[in-house]
Order: C-alpha cells, then structure tokens, then sequence
C-alpha cells in the first residue's frame, strides 16, 4: 500500500486510546502491557502494508489484531519463562549517573528510584486486577466509573481495590520510615 504511514498514523492516532485500555483490561501483568501495545501497532502497520482492502471497521479490526498480540505474548512468554531468569538490576549503572548534571543530587535521584522501585514491586505483588486498576487509575488517567466499565466490574469494587491498594502502600512506607 503506497500510503500506508500516513493511513497508519490516523489509525494510531483514533484507535490509541481505545487499544491500550482494551489491553490493560485483559493482560495478566502491568509490566505486559507496552510490550502487548508496540507489537499491537507493528502489526496494524504491517497489515497495512500488506493490503489493498479498505479497512470496514477499523476499532474493531485493531482491537483484533490486539487480540492476537496478546495471545501470541503469552504463548512466546510461557515457552521462554523456563528458560531465562531476570537478573538485571534496577539500580542506574554507572556510565547514566556520569551522564547527570552536577546540580542534581544523585543520592536523592536513586532513593527516588528506589521507592518508585519498591512501589512497582508492592503494586506487582498484588492480584493482576488490583494491577490494572491501578495501572489504569495512574497511568492511563482514567476515572474509576471509566475503569469499572472497561473491566466489567462495579464502581464501588474498583473504588473499594484502589484505595485499599493505597492504604497499604502508605502504611507499608510509613512503618519503614519510623524504623
């Protein structure tokens, strides 16, 4: 397809939104979900220039292609789960703190890091739903009636799961901090 790019970015730009709720509804781990998102969009691109067929309804076709994306991560993920162990440290390596400017505190920019760290840790610890309420909540900006609705759940329960979930990680923090 000659025009493929700029029928690709009108698509992106509409369906955006939508395709990155609809995976967050249905991925089992927050940390899934850019890596579902990008291959969602390699693949609408590669559709797209390999067709000549006007797209009907293109929501519906994207968010079927997100489908498979999805599908196909959690059968490539449990194949490789056996095979390679997550090692790698979240801490900055030494060459990123030689590339940060002098006015910033390093100690405060790693212990800010480090929360962010133990936060993402508490968060992914807890049930896949408690994860994507959240995830949704702050990432995704979207208000807990919004949340409900994509999830299928009532506003009550996912207000009642995000600031239990908020509760926690406060007392979790405060308890540290007086130790």
């Amino acid at each position: 397809m000659k025009d493929a790019r700029l029928l690709f970015d009108d698509i992106y730009r509409r369906n955006q939104a939508a395709v990155l709720r609809f995976i967050t509804a249905k991925c089992l781990s927050i940390s899934d979900i850019d890596d579902i998102y990008q291959d969602t969009f390699l693949n609408v691109y590669r559709s797209l220039c390999n067709t000549e067929k006007p797209i009907e309804n293109e929501e519906a076709w994207v968010i079927s292609i997100a489908k498979k994306s999805i599908s196909r991560y959690y059968g490539l993920l449990a194949k490789l789960r056996g095979r390679i162990s997550d090692s790698l440290s979240r801490l900055p390596d030494k060459k990123l703190l030689e590339e940060i400017p002098a006015e910033v505190d390093v100690e405060m920019l790693v212990a800010d890091r480090s929360l962010c760290d133990d936060i993402f840790d508490t968060v992914s610890s807890m049930p896949p739903d408690v994860q994507r309420i959240v995830y949704m909540y702050f990432i995704l900006d979207m208000t807990p009636g919004e949340i409900a609705r994509e999830l299928k759940l009532h506003e009550s329960t996912v207000k009642n799961r995000l600031y239990r979930t908020l509760d926690r990680i406060r007392r979790s923090y405060k308890r540290r901090e007086t130790l």
